[in-house]
């Protein structure tokens, strides 16, 4: 029997305590949740996972994101024989091991088409059509990557221009990650609040998201870019410069996918230009996106799932 025939079906999802990778792994349940009745198994694959679990009510569906769930899917699925391996991301395994692999198209650029690869614009994200607050705006710190440099005194520089000189009458809420390195909170007018990461619920994030007006982000963080990117927020991301060789830019494909998403006007952006062997800027301006993009992958890969398996 096909899942799109079942009335109910049990999905085991296998985490490996990132936050990322589970947000990917939430919003894909949750979309199938909407589609029909699913009865949810965590399994932690940081404990001794294999000694836990319930074989009595065998699974559908096995899902899992990040690199380490890839061995205890393949592994479980010898042992389930008729359950379904989904694994959200471009495998360092053999693609083919898997039922159906579904990643960002930037991630396949060159990647062969095959029939159990479903390509997705981003990662996957919760999609949320809740009305946004206007005049709040939120700003998300990111941190080093190999993608972009992380200067602090250019980035103070936007963030003091964004909330004192472009928007002085929104109400900011700022916030960073566990990437972030040390940063002053910027000069403001009181019209802004920090909160460190450390000290917010789990989903307070998603949820400021999903009701601020305006999302400013640096462009290093590809989750959250896409979770902004799936709610009604209008989506900015700060001006990083690309990391650089002897022989010019490094592009990558987070770096060359912020191009494209600027290009296509799908989100807004922050530009600056420095003085000449400075990191004084000189000159900033900002760039809106030409039209809302409101992305729901989540639901549209959900119902590709029932229509495949």
């Amino acid at each position: 029997m096909s899942l799109k025939q079942k009335e109910e079906i049990t999905v085991w999802v296998f985490k490996d305590g990132k936050k990322g990778h589970e947000k990917q792994t939430d919003a894909l349940v949750n979309a199938l949740s909407e589609l029909k009745k699913v009865f949810v198994t965590e399994v932690n694959i940081n404990e001794d996972w294999q000694t836990k679990l319930n074989l009595s009510k065998p699974a559908d569906l096995l899902i899992g994101a990040g690199r380490k769930t890839h061995s205890p899917l393949l592994k479980t699925k010898k042992v389930l024989k008729s359950a379904k391996t989904i694994l959200l991301m471009k495998p360092i395994m053999p693609a083919w091991w898997f039922d159906l692999v579904i990643a960002p198209k930037f991630d396949f650029f060159l990647f062969p088409n095959r029939e159990n690869l479903i390509r997705t614009e981003g990662v996957l994200a919760k999609y949320s059509n809740l009305d946004i607050e206007k005049n709040t705006g939120l700003i998300v710190i990111g941190g080093k990557s190999r993608h972009f440099h992380f200067r602090k005194k250019v980035l103070a520089h936007q963030l003091e221009w964004l909330i004192n000189t472009k928007y002085p009458t929104i109400k900011w809420d700022i916030t960073t990650s566990p990437r972030s390195p040390d940063l002053k909170m910027p000069v403001h007018k009181g019209n802004a609040k920090f909160y460190d990461w450390k000290k917010t619920s789990d989903n307070w994030l998603s949820e400021k998201i999903a009701k601020a007006e305006y999302t400013f982000l640096t462009p290093e963080s590809v989750s959250t870019l896409y979770e902004s990117l799936s709610t009604k927020t209008k989506t900015y991301v700060f001006h990083h410069e690309k990391r650089s060789s002897e022989n010019g830019e490094i592009k990558t494909k987070v770096n060359k996918n912020i191009d494209r998403l600027k290009k296509n006007g799908q989100i807004g952006f922050i530009d600056t230009k420095r003085y000449f062997l400075s990191r004084s800027v000189k000159d900033i301006k900002l760039s809106h996106p030409s039209e809302k993009y409101h992305l729901n992958e989540a639901t549209r890969v959900a119902k590709e799932i029932l229509s495949r398996l």
